[in-house]
């Protein structure tokens, strides 16, 4: 998922659990930004395309831009895994699981950390020479 930069809470300045006069306050200022730096009345427009007030409009917002809490980090004074070993194991095994589930060509720099070998065989005419004597 792609997290954006900006929403239209950012952008009015509002958490998104604000309730639906917030919004309209908020609005509201906003509003009086764009008028005191003289943007054009298309600009007005355009700011007021995604109305938050409405249920619905903010559902389909909200839909496609889901606030994202579970996102938030929270400090622990427990260490999650108490081996720096085996939590480095565990990184390396998740962030190359969603590599691969998103299609990305994993890069192993290492012998010890991959499971295929099966494209490692190649011939070497001073190796393979000595197999025939």
């Amino acid at each position: 998922m792609v997290v954006p930069r900006s929403t239209e809470y950012v952008r009015l300045g509002v958490p998104p659990e604000a309730t639906a006069q917030e919004i309209r306050a908020a609005a509201g200022r906003y509003d009086a930004r764009l008028q005191a730096r003289g943007a054009s009345e298309d600009e007005i427009v355009a700011a007021h395309a995604v109305n938050l007030e409405n249920a619905e409009a903010r559902a389909a917002h909200d839909a496609r831009f889901p606030p994202l809490p579970l996102l938030r980090l929270e400090p622990t004074w427990e260490p999650v895994l108490d081996e720096r070993d085996a939590g480095l194991a565990v990184l390396r095994r998740e962030i190359e699981n969603f590599l691969v589930t998103a299609g990305e060509c994993v890069h192993h720099p290492m012998d010890t950390t991959r499971t295929d070998f099966t494209g490692d065989f190649t011939h070497t005419h001073l190796l393979d020479g000595f197999a025939d004597e």
